[in-house]
């Protein structure tokens, strides 16, 4: 009878180790840096000691993130995710544990997405299955790039997981940097390496050539001078000027009822707001009120905004809403007024219907100055509601995150906009010191560091004099905080992009332009500059 049994449990496993299964993986690879070094220094005890440490930590952030521990090396491990964002986050909290315990070494990950064979493990391991393919070789290879305390991967990692892990997750800022093509022995094409990590955790230097890895050739690039790079930008921001400016000349224009390529959604564009105040250099504040109104409506993902450029040419008198509706593609258009006298503020503000004219909603607030941005916060939430009933939380939490409380800072920052949009290099400068005053205000004011660097981009673009690296440095240091502040603020990714773009490196910022173009696709300066960083990067399409 035992040995029927045992004949039967061979016969299965035979069955089992004869059927390979085809998948798609997340395959990372760890191990301790310089373990070696360690146990000549400290002996094999006390390695061995770390090491066992380092096992438990991996242990208990696969179980938690949703890794199988495929196989041990040493102090090395072979892990399987099904997803990159498992996969990244059991990595970043890894790195995490071994910061906070300082006699741990710097563990080095890399890892890639693709297909593998998945056999049963052994007849004397079956928990552990047997993974094979070239992609496992090319997470190894991967993984021997990487120094102390980094993680890399390839961009297929990086580009699905980035989009799913944000601050909210790991408690503070993931970056995401690009360090070019590699060449990795016995792997035909070269092999975009990615990092992510923490500022001041992670060191996101290059990594170093190696005998069976070698930086790739860049691809054929345009090197355009920072002086043609400004010619091409600025002459893309004249055409946008001008066409978003003259209407009537513009070939694009919809039909009435077009939809524009909303996919449907209704858009929406807010309108300057009419400055009812007796002086009228409060007309700023007017402007700011509906500046706010449209970067908070787009927090909301469920229906598109018009960008302010555009929506803003309709400033003053009776505005025809058949031509709004004509020229924009919008469904829904957002009217107002605001009278300041001293520190009380009366905003009005209305929704129409512009197809039919009719008011959907529409409310008069009387307020101390001092409560302007519950105020805004309080008009766009009523005006989403209006428009899509079933918005998401999260969507309605990052509208009231966004901007500052600070009443004289959120002044200087809609004065720096002012000066930005003359777009001179006299007001670019003005604009970057008004930026630079705000964040003095509150130096937790994201958009307004990412705006410095942003204006200060633009005087470079316009031939700013004065030492260069110094500047630069100075922008990528104001925009890095915005980041760290804020990460799903688009002006603070464009203000590290334009930084990037500034400093030579065109592949982080073509990176940085993307991100916020996807938190904000109503933003024109994202699409000019990510022409501008496509054509530095090589890459036109």
């Amino acid at each position: 009878m035992v040995g029927r049994s045992a004949g039967a449990a061979s016969a299965s496993y035979a069955m089992r180790e004869a059927r390979a299964t085809s998948r798609i993986l997340t395959l990372v690879f760890a191990d301790l840096a310089d373990s070696t070094a360690l146990k000549a220094q400290r002996g094999d005890q006390a390695v061995g000691e770390l090491i066992t440490r380092h096992r438990a930590h991996v242990r208990r952030l696969a179980e938690t993130c949703g890794g199988r521990i495929i196989d041990w090396a040493g102090d090395g491990c072979f892990l399987t995710f099904e997803t990159p964002s498992a996969a990244v986050l059991f990595a970043l909290r890894l790195q995490q544990a071994h910061r906070q315990e300082s006699d741990l070494p710097g563990v080095r990950i890399g890892m890639h997405l693709g297909e593998v064979s998945e056999r049963a493990g052994s007849e004397d391991d079956l928990a552990h299955p047997r993974v094979e393919g070239l992609a496992v070789d090319l997470a190894a290879r991967i993984c021997s790039l990487a120094r102390p305390a980094q993680l890399l991967m390839s961009s297929s990692v990086a580009a699905s997981a980035r989009q799913r892990l944000d601050s909210d997750t790991l408690g503070q800022p993931v970056r995401w940097h690009a360090h070019g093509s590699y060449r990795l022995k016995g792997i035909d094409e070269a092999v975009e390496i990615h990092e992510a990590g923490f500022d001041g955790l992670s060191s996101f230097e290059a990594p170093a050539a190696l005998e069976n890895a070698t930086p790739a050739q860049p691809p054929r690039r345009r090197a355009l001078p920072i002086a043609i790079s400004a010619m091409v930008v600025l002459g893309a921001a004249l055409s946008y000027f001008l066409w978003s400016h003259d209407p009537q000349d513009n070939p694009h224009t919809e039909k009435p009822g077009s939809a524009r390529g909303y996919d449907d959604r209704p858009a929406i564009a807010v309108l300057p707001f009419d400055n009812l105040s007796p002086d009228p250099d409060q007309a700023f504040f007017a402007d700011g009120l509906a500046e706010d109104l449209i970067t908070r409506l787009s927090s909301w993902r469920a229906f598109p905004v018009i960008a302010r450029n555009s929506s803003f040419q309709y400033r003053g008198g009776n505005v025809d809403l058949k031509r709004v509706r004509q020229e924009l593609g919008v469904r829904y258009v957002v009217e107002g007024s605001v009278r300041r006298s001293g520190d009380r503020i009366r905003v009005a503000a209305q929704l129409i219907d512009a197809p039919s004219g009719e008011h959907v909603w529409a409310e008069t607030y009387d307020r101390e100055v001092t409560d302007v941005f519950a105020l805004q916060d309080e008009i766009s939430a009523t005006i989403a509601a209006s428009l899509v009933g079933d918005l998401t939380r999260s969507e309605g939490e990052r509208a009231r995150q966004l901007g500052t409380h600070n009443l004289e800072a959120w002044s200087l920052y809609q004065l720096g906009l002012q000066h930005f949009d003359r777009y001179t290099l006299e007001d670019f400068a003005e604009a970057r010191q008004l930026f630079e005053r705000a964040a003095e205000l509150d130096p937790r004011f994201a958009t307004s560091l990412g705006q410095i660097a942003i204006a200060g981009v633009s005087e470079l673009m316009l031939g700013r004099g004065g030492p260069r690296d110094e500047f630069v440095s100075a922008m990528m240091t104001s925009a890095r905080r915005a980041v760290e502040l804020d990460a799903r603020d688009p002006a603070a990714h464009l203000g590290l992009a334009g930084a990037y773009l500034a400093g030579g490196d065109p592949r982080n910022g073509l990176e940085s332009i993307r991100r916020a173009v996807d938190l904000n696709p109503s933003m024109p300066m994202a699409w000019i500059w990510l022409g501008w960083a496509q054509i530095l990067a090589g890459d036109p399409e």
